[in-house]
């Protein structure tokens, strides 16, 4: 709580990114929250190997290889090594978005497959990451969130089939009750427990139900007690070549909408993080996000390598920053060495393996169900528009039907080698391909290509004064859009004489939207954020001759909102101007 006294966590807190709190808070914190994402590294990694008929050696082995992968990859997040990582505290561990996918690579062509998958799938992510500027209008909220709610939908099967599963010689309602008690304890803990003991509640709920698989004699507690506390696992790194073959081209979309879902949830998480981990709000970076989804595919081709599934970055990380009100870098290095410290425990992945399918099933369960309202709080929070609506819909009942047979069922599994039975791959390239034709059919956006040049004004004015007469608008708002596009220029043209920069191109597109003019500049990345910028005016504190501000003041006062989106090849400047008179927000 902040000292007036409100309940804003972010007001009171202790440590931003950019300071180092003692070494003992350090050490604490970062145990604790590798101790918490413990349990999601060697859950889905067991689940997943165990569901695709893997023997427990080989399961221990992709125990190993994905804690190792988390801790690394979580250490490079918080401290960034060229363009790798966010430059935050941000854990990375294996997703359970990957869990069907990985299940049917491993079915369909054992390792070599699933390294031949993911290194494709890491190179698509390295790709995405550098470019993701070029992805804006295609790779949307209501996308990602179709495809966030299908991924249930496509490991359902595999949980309803393990969740009663019980060893020989124990009846099964003996796991449906571990089940039932694992559901019962995490929704518990999650619904009722203090804020602080929430986040443990799928590690209570799995304790809970293997003490009661414990009491059952469901527990192979022979395998707990022969494995070492410290050493490697038993079998070595699966070495495995590629696989280019049919099973390949008919499973690599669906593992390509996977990779899309878990950067969207890579990039939400790293621009909510940039959000809780300064004490004065500032605009989001995109280049930190870049930074992270750049870790997330290095973390996805080591994964490949290393014989195990697919990772992303768990924006959990943020509600555990905000309760413990600490967001140093030092955090997430402690954290990431401890994850692969616990990778060199092997009686701890003994521990997880020997529990009952079913104890484990219903963990999944409860990540699948958050999941599916993950994907729903996307959509939604895009607004009831009636298109968008359709696009969901559709796209998420063709994607059920593919998956379950019930489409077509005599035609569409001969089409394609069987890349339409996925409902994850059919669903999703039906949300990405209708998104497309609404931009291609929607509003026409007006487009100008010039230099970033003062000597540009004129051509600029006549082209926002045409985009004015054609919409209708009045001489009043035609006068508020020529202000607007020239002191957006007048700035841009300021920041590049501040970098010490050669001559830009400069792209700009104007269309309506819901009756306002929307401007768009494009220009290359530049040091500086315009939103922070506007935000501080006034600032006594900032050694800035106040003469300079007169654009920044005059584009707070003319527009209705600015927003500045950075990436590393180009800057991002969005302008909307309402009919009336508005502030920029």
């Amino acid at each position: 709580m902040s000292k007036n006294g409100s309940d804003d966590l972010d007001a009171g807190l202790l440590y931003q990114v950019d300071e180092i709190p003692p070494n003992k808070l350090t050490l604490g914190l970062g145990v604790q929250a590798a101790l918490l994402f413990l349990g999601a590294s060697i859950l889905m990694p067991t689940i997943t190997f165990q569901a695709a008929g893997a023997s427990e050696s080989v399961a221990a082995w992709a125990i190993f290889a994905s804690l190792l992968i988390a801790g690394v990859i979580s250490g490079i997040q918080a401290f960034p090594f060229r363009r790798f990582g966010a430059g935050f505290v941000l854990a990375t561990c294996p997703t359970a978005a990957a869990l069907a996918v990985t299940v049917d690579a491993l079915l369909a062509g054992g390792p070599s497959l699933l390294l031949t998958l993911m290194i494709a799938t890491a190179l698509f992510q390295f790709v995405f990451s550098y470019r993701i500027s070029m992805f804006r209008r295609v790779i949307t909220q209501t996308v990602s969130g179709v495809i966030l709610m299908l991924i249930p939908v496509t490991a359902v099967p595999i949980m309803f089939q393990r969740i009663g599963e019980v060893s020989p010689g124990h009846s099964q309602p003996i796991g449906l009750a571990c089940a039932l008690v694992t559901l019962a304890t995490t929704i518990c803990v999650s619904l009722y427990a203090r804020s602080r003991l929430r986040p443990w509640a799928p590690l209570l709920g799995i304790c809970a139900g293997g003490a009661v698989a414990g009491a059952y004699g469901l527990v192979d507690v022979d395998q707990i007690r022969q494995a070492p506390w410290v050493g490697l696992p038993s079998t070595a790194w699966p070495a495995v070549g590629l696989d280019l073959g049919p099973s390949f081209w008919a499973l690599l979309p669906a593992f390509l909408i996977v990779a899309v879902s878990c950067s969207i949830r890579t990039m939400s998480a790293a621009l909510a993080i940039q959000d809780a981990s300064w004490r004065v709000p500032r605009a989001p970076d995109q280049r930190v996000v870049q930074g992270a989804l750049a870790a997330e595919a290095l973390g996805n081709l080591l994964a490949g390598l290393g014989g195990t599934m697919m990772n992303s970055a768990r924006s959990s990380t943020v509600p555990l920053v905000r309760s413990t009100q600490v967001s140093a870098r030092p955090v997430g290095l402690v954290l990431g060495i401890a994850l692969v410290a616990f990778a060199f425990l092997p009686k701890v992945a003994a521990l997880v393996l020997a529990l009952p399918p079913s104890v484990l099933a219903a963990y999944l369960a409860i990540m699948l169900a958050t999941l599916f309202v993950t994907g729903m709080k996307l959509v939604v929070a895009e607004g009831p528009d009636y298109r968008r609506m359709l696009i969901i819909g559709i796209s998420f009942w063709v994607g059920a039907g593919c998956e379950f047979g019930l489409l077509l069922p005599e035609i569409l599994p001969q089409v394609a080698g069987g890349l339409l039975n996925n409902g994850l791959a059919t669903g999703g390239m039906t949300a990405i391909l209708m998104t497309v034709l609404l931009e291609l059919t929607g509003h026409r956006r007006r487009k100008l290509v010039t230099d970033l040049d003062v000597s540009c004004l004129p051509e600029l004015r006549a082209f926002v004064a045409q985009f004015g007469s054609d919409k209708g608008w009045s001489e009043r708002m035609r006068d508020r859009l020529d202000a607007v596009a020239e002191e957006t220029l007048l700035t841009l043209i300021e920041g590049q004489a501040d970098s010490g920069t050669d001559s830009r191109r400069l792209w700009v597109s104007a269309h309506s939207e819901g009756g306002d003019a929307v401007l768009e500049f494009v220009a290359k990345s530049n040091e500086g954020n315009i939103e922070d910028r506007i935000a501080f005016l006034g600032d006594a504190s900032e050694a800035r001759p106040a003469e300079r501000d007169i654009s920044l003041r005059l584009l707070r006062h003319l527009a209705s909102e600015v927003r500045h989106r950075q990436y590393h090849d180009l800057d991002l400047i969005i302008v909307r101007v309402e009919p009336s008179q508005g502030a920029a927000r």
